[in-house]
């Protein structure tokens, strides 16, 4: 039997939503089982609902979608829920909004103006993939941009927080190393690198491992 993904919609616009929805639940792998159009009753409702990815567009009523996404991340850890795979959608693609949207932990932005299968290849995209960096491409669009802000509240007091074993996986992965050369550096099991890196995403109330390179080393950029 085909496993599920629930689909959760951020938009102020009904239309958009319905249309969305058609979409997505004429899917056999997919079903919308969330649905708001208002900022402060998402970030109410969307951290207790069970949702495998989220769909927030620009226009939320009471912020925009990238402010949204900020505010939902930390409510998700404070919940002890798992964050959920986050897409932005827009009215047109910018390398500045992509950059935007990653360091508030979004893992995708789509175009309004992109085909229904898009939309739907995001979806499915992010929700079978793992967290991993690529970091060269991540170096790439940061080149490419100027003026996008990574600042994360208190990352370095947060930091401060983390276990001997996860400040030596955060070293390596600063180094930009893979889970299987952070694992070989510091004699550890590869799955007990994906538990600490997980686990410092929760300490920094961070979604993923993207956000948190944009914030480390904005953060060491300031303090270097």
């Amino acid at each position: 039997m085909t496993e599920v993904l629930r689909i959760g919609l951020i938009d102020a616009d009904v239309d958009i939503r319905f249309g969305r929805r058609m979409v997505i639940d004429s899917q056999p792998d997919c079903k919308v089982v969330f649905e708001e159009e208002n900022a402060a009753d998402a970030l109410v409702r969307a951290p207790e609902a069970l949702i495998d990815v989220l769909v927030i567009d620009h226009r939320v009523r009471g912020l925009d979608g990238i402010a949204l996404v900020e505010k939902l991340i930390p409510l998700y850890h404070e919940a002890s829920s798992g964050v959920p795979s986050i897409i932005l959608t827009g009215p047109y693609f910018s390398y500045e909004l992509l950059l935007a949207s990653i360091a508030v932990g979004a893992t995708d932005l789509v175009t309004l103006d992109s085909e229904s299968g898009e939309l739907l290849k995001a979806i499915r995209s992010c929700a079978a993939s793992e967290d991993v960096l690529d970091f060269d491409s991540l170096r790439s669009l940061v080149s490419r941009t100027k003026g996008v802000e990574f600042d994360v509240p208190d990352i370095l007091v947060k930091l401060g927080t983390l276990d001997e074993k996860e400040a030596a996986t955060l070293e390596q992965f600063k180094a930009g190393l893979d889970d299987d050369a952070i694992a070989r550096a510091i004699d550890v099991p590869k799955y007990r690198v994906r538990q600490a890196m997980k686990s410092i995403l929760a300490k920094c109330s961070l979604a993923t491992r993207a956000q948190l390179f944009l914030a480390i080393n904005a953060a060491d950029g300031k303090n270097g």
